[in-house]
């Protein structure tokens, strides 16, 4: 088999090359390898033994299959599309191949049952969520079964879900109550096995039992209000006193959390002496949860030049936490100088639970734009990385022990090095002939981040007996856009006659995902 996907794989090769030889955009993008490859079985019940195979991955331009049963390959199919074949009854070992356009493949392994019996030991299990109210789910077990159909019993809705056998199905209602919720599994036999449970009670949450959702917007680009997650600026009145509604602060699982109940409105004020500029914000953003409201609806007021605009949520969700997050460019306002934050119900008086208020700014995932040129004369410089100067040779770039993803990229015709699920990563000058700094003053470089929140440099003298190193901090960062970094040497308590190894960190002591772009890296005086 091995070989057959070989021979395959060179022929889509020799394709790609020739086809994409004259088109220069595809040289510089960076594609990684595919991965979380997948694929959707479904079983024609009519015991034909006709499999329909749809399957799906990340960074994947097409597939092929091995269907395990001695025959052909399959023909190459394309993203979206699936493929069809008829097993004998028996166990089978599917292997899909995913390959995309830069010469990359990455296989998967995937069993396929067929039988022609009836699904049977059916264990069924059906049980309130416990955490979104009026909400149930249900997981099937059993012999020669591929899917199941629920019929969760609601009148007057659509209330019919269904999935393959290894899939929990839910299903959120109205209303609480008894219903009865009927299962059919079915494989690929024309029979299937039904199970029918009566007056299942579906139970309604009145307070939130989990915390809201952790926000994963990057510090630097949120001006927050409340929230643990982020550094809230200080705000002079949370409630105002001129709110209609009663306030209480709770804590669910450690998470803190504003509770209103009989809310009608409530205000916010950040500092009337001092107006919040939100010109610069893309978004508002809050979680909420409600047992009761039939409307919820968020106010900013300029009270400096007396404008002001509200926002709806489009439709409430009950029982549950829901995101919500409003362009700030729908309201129809001056937002330079905001002084009042509102929460209003429209006349409806209702208990809501809110966290995570704060606003964002949108930010690009990639730059367009290469780093700025460096302007050190050359013969002042020892360069790591950078077009602009001829660089030392480095022994390790990644070393094998960092904590990140690393490829170089092509960034508007500019070489730059690509730090992804950015945890740390390492260079290695040379250990058996240091690089000796004691002459320079100063060490830069520059970053491109959309995400990162935090980032410092080390440098480490492992020639010394104990080893020496020192990491500094490149201070608050500015998202977005290329930054310039210049941090003195002087500033690295530690001996510089001897450096071996520079490692760049995220200064988060749990493992992250950041994404850093980094160039220009060399030390001048």
């Amino acid at each position: 088999m091995k070989k057959k996907f070989l021979i395959l794989y060179l022929l889509m090769i020799t394709v790609f090359t020739v086809s994409c030889s004259d088109d220069e955009g595809l040289q510089d993008i960076p594609i990684g390898a595919p991965s979380n490859i997948d694929a959707k079985i479904s079983f024609t019940q009519d015991n034909s033994g006709l499999v329909t195979i749809l399957p799906k991955a990340e960074n994947v331009n097409f597939f092929y299959a091995d269907f395990g049963d001695g025959s052909e390959l399959s023909d190459t199919i394309s993203v979206g599309e699936s493929l069809s074949h008829i097993y004998a009854e028996g166990t089978f070992d599917l292997t899909l191949v995913a390959m995309n356009a830069a010469d990359r493949q990455t296989e998967s392994v995937q069993p396929i049952e067929v039988s022609f019996n009836a699904p049977e030991n059916l264990e069924v299990t059906i049980e309130n969520d416990g955490v979104e109210s009026n909400t149930v789910n249900v997981s099937v077990t059993a012999d020669f079964a591929t899917s199941f159909e629920v019929d969760f019993g609601e009148e007057g809705v659509e209330s019919v879900v269904s999935g393959s056998i290894e899939e929990t199905l839910s299903y959120t209602y109205q209303q609480s109550g008894s219903y009865t919720i009927s299962v059919e599994v079915m494989g690929a036999a024309s029979q299937t096995t039904t199970y029918v449970e009566e007056n299942f009670f579906v139970e309604e949450i009145l307070v939130p039992v989990v915390p809201a959702p952790r926000p994963s917007e990057p510090s630097p680009n949120v001006i927050a209000i409340y929230s643990d997650r982020y550094t809230p600026i200080t705000v002079t009145e949370l409630p105002t006193e001129w709110s209609d509604t009663n306030f209480e602060e709770v804590v669910i699982e450690g998470d803190n959390t504003i509770k209103y109940s009989n809310l009608a409105f409530t205000g916010i004020v950040t500092d009337y002496g001092n107006p919040t500029d939100l010109t610069d914000m893309d978004y508002v953003h809050f979680d909420y949860w409600t047992p009761d409201a039939s409307a919820l609806g968020f106010k900013l007021v300029n009270t400096v030049i007396g404008e002001e605009d509200m926002e709806f949520v489009e439709s409430i969700t009950s029982g549950q936490w829901v995101s919500v997050k409003f362009p700030l460019a729908d309201y129809a306002m001056d937002r330079s100088q905001v002084t009042q934050l509102l929460f209003d119900t429209a006349g409806n008086r209702a208990t809501v639970y809110i966290d995570n208020l704060y606003f964002s700014k949108e930010v690009a995932q990639e730059p367009t734009t290469s780093a700025p040129v460096p302007t050190q004369d050359a013969s002042n410089v020892i360069s790591i990385y950078s077009d602009t100067y001829t660089s030392i040779t480095v022994s390790e770039l990644p070393t094998v022990w960092s904590g990140s993803g690393y490829e170089e990229v092509s960034v508007d015709g500019n070489n730059a090095m690509l730090f992804t699920n950015f945890d740390f990563l390492g260079i290695v000058t040379d250990y058996g002939n240091p690089t000796d700094l004691t002459s320079m003053t100063h060490v830069h470089f520059d970053y491109w981040s959309p995400n990162a929140e935090s980032l410092g440099l080390k440098l480490v003298n492992t020639a010394l007996d104990p080893v020496q190193e020192d990491i500094e901090n490149a201070g608050a960062l500015t998202l977005g856009e290329w930054v310039s970094v210049d941090i003195p040497l002087a500033d690295f308590d530690m001996d510089l006659s001897a450096v071996t190894q520079l490692i760049f960190d995220n200064l988060v002591e749990a493992d992250a995902d950041d994404t850093v772009y980094i160039d220009n890296f060399y030390f001048y005086n």
